[in-house]
């Protein structure tokens, strides 16, 4: 009989640690969440600042996940509620209600923010912010696991039942405002992002694609005399130019589209951007085969008409670096804002290996040929 009572002494001794451990752990929870929410409410951020704040709102989010989740993992006995538990319960829920009330109030800054706010910074606002809303409702999550496992792991709840009740009537409204925050938070913030199909560029890719083998097969047909080549040069320079304008123009429309969008990849466009990374380096090799024909006819080119080409070459040259990187950098916009990287994984390793080696050929070319101008321009002068 001893035994017994000795047993029944132990297990009411370790029921009454527990109690005040699972006390102890609420207070500090409640603590956190008070602290997150005026740190939600007194953060400043700005169109120029922006990410790094909330990013340290994402962390401390996660640090108190993480400790409610501790907390749901050390149920393993029964616990006697009383109503200092009940109150830190429902304290604890009017707090995530209120944390996801300001996290709503602060995807409104940023909803007004966003105009001024460079595509990049508002990218990553955008992803910040959304990661909060995501932290804030697992918090959610956790706190309603932990009030399931007290309410489970109680043993007096016939004493309890009327202060139960109240309190779960207390979570039920709060959980419905924090649901409904973190809904109109996320609608706010998504509401700046929309989905483009680069499907949409292919008129324009296949138009670039058009005039850029067009550009190919006028410059080929260029033939170069002692004469001729200083007005020949001339109209490649400008038949260069305006095809760098128009890329240009294209990568315009790329980096104002991206602004306030995601871009979801097909497979043509990256098709595209392979064909035109290709057309240059066909350029590449054209601007070659002028500087072999320069360099045998320089010695019979008269002063003037070789300076005035060799002013063309090293402009044309310019161009033509210009003209590589703007397709490079409309590459790597599409492919940072794209939203569907996964689905389209091989196919744009592929895109970009072969970019790069295209682009790299372009420049070995145009660096060759600028070589060889400044060379001629040395012997000029």
């Amino acid at each position: 009989m001893k035994t017994v009572i000795n047993f029944f002494a132990l297990v009411t001794l370790t029921a009454s640690l527990l109690q005040a451990d699972l006390k102890t752990d609420l207070i500090s929870i409640n603590n956190s969440l008070i602290e997150l929410n005026s740190t939600i409410s007194n953060v400043e951020i700005s169109a120029e600042y922006m990410c790094a704040p909330l990013i340290a709102l994402n962390q401390d989010a996660s640090s108190i996940v993480d400790a409610i989740t501790t907390v749901n993992n050390t149920f393993a006995s029964p616990i006697i509620l009383d109503n200092e538990i009940l109150v830190l319960t429902q304290n604890i829920f009017t707090n995530i209600a209120a944390i996801s009330n300001e996290s709503l109030l602060l995807s409104n800054d940023i909803t007004i923010l966003a105009p001024s706010t460079e595509a990049i910074t508002l990218t990553d606002g955008i992803t910040a912010m959304l990661q909060l809303s995501s932290e804030i409702g697992e918090m959610s999550d956790r706190i309603g696991e932990m009030s399931d496992n007290i309410l489970i792991m109680s043993d007096n709840i016939g004493l309890m039942a009327d202060r139960i009740i109240e309190t779960q009537l207390i979570q039920s409204e709060n959980l419905l405002l924090t649901q409904n925050s973190i809904l109109t938070t996320q609608t706010n913030i998504l509401g700046l992002v929309g989905v483009i199909e680069t499907a949409s560029y292919d008129l324009s890719l296949d138009s670039l694609i058009s005039e850029g083998n067009t550009l190919v097969v006028r410059m080929s047909l260029v033939g170069l005399t002692n004469l001729n080549m200083n007005y020949k040069l001339k109209n490649v320079k400008r038949d260069v130019k305006n095809y760098l304008l128009k890329v240009q123009d294209f990568n315009d429309v790329v980096n104002s589209d991206t602004l306030n969008n995601t871009l979801y990849i097909n497979s043509d466009s990256l098709n595209s951007l392979t064909r035109l990374t290709l057309i240059m380096t066909s350029i590449g090799m054209l601007i070659e085969g002028y500087n072999i024909s320069i360099v045998g006819l320089a010695p019979i080119t008269p002063k003037s008409i070789l300076t005035g080409a060799m002013d063309s070459m090293l402009n044309i040259s310019v161009d033509i670096n210009k003209t590589s990187n703007s397709i490079l950098e409309i590459a790597d916009i599409i492919l940072i804002m794209a939203g569907n990287i996964g689905l389209q994984a091989d196919a744009i390793l592929i895109t970009q290996e072969t970019q790069s080696l295209n682009i790299a050929t372009v420049q070995a070319s145009i660096l060759a040929s600028q070589i060889s101008v400044l060379g001629i321009i040395a012997l000029i002068n």
